[in-house]
């Protein structure tokens, strides 16, 4: 699914990758070591299936988490899953005391962005430099 992920999000910023070898890379990396090298990697089932993923990590100030590679296959899209796992980072980054969940998401991910403000996210100032990449932040409760 990471590679998926990192292969379709390359594609749609206009990188020429044919597969793998072809990404940046910090993305082979993550792919080889089965995720970002901080946060839970959290898979998300469809009836015994592997549908999707996402990950959720605290960043350096203890009462924030993210939510990062937020990842539903195309072909399970359209059942709630999103939502399902924005629900699921939302409550956990809760019990785990965190009081803010941030995530960032590609300005041409319009349906993402729709979830995640339907879900209480607004958007904030950036704290990723790259282009046409919006931030969005709620409270973790």
């Amino acid at each position: 699914m990471l590679r998926a992920y990192h292969l379709t999000t390359e594609r749609e910023k206009g990188s020429r990758v044919d597969g793998p070898d072809d990404l940046p890379a910090a993305y082979r990396a993550e792919i080889e070591d089965a995720g970002p090298g901080t946060g839970a990697l959290l898979l998300l089932d469809d009836d015994g299936a592997a549908a999707g993923m996402y990950v959720l990590a605290r960043t350096a100030d203890p009462a924030t988490g993210e939510v990062k590679r937020l990842w539903i296959e195309p072909a399970r899209r359209g059942r709630g899953l999103g939502r399902f796992a924005i629900d699921d980072a939302i409550r956990r980054s809760g019990e785990a005391g965190m009081t803010t969940l941030r995530l960032s998401v590609w300005e041409w991910r319009t349906g993402a962005i729709e979830l995640y403000l339907r879900a209480g996210f607004r958007p904030c100032p950036s704290w990723d430099p790259r282009s046409r990449l919006r931030c969005l932040e709620r409270r973790a409760t």
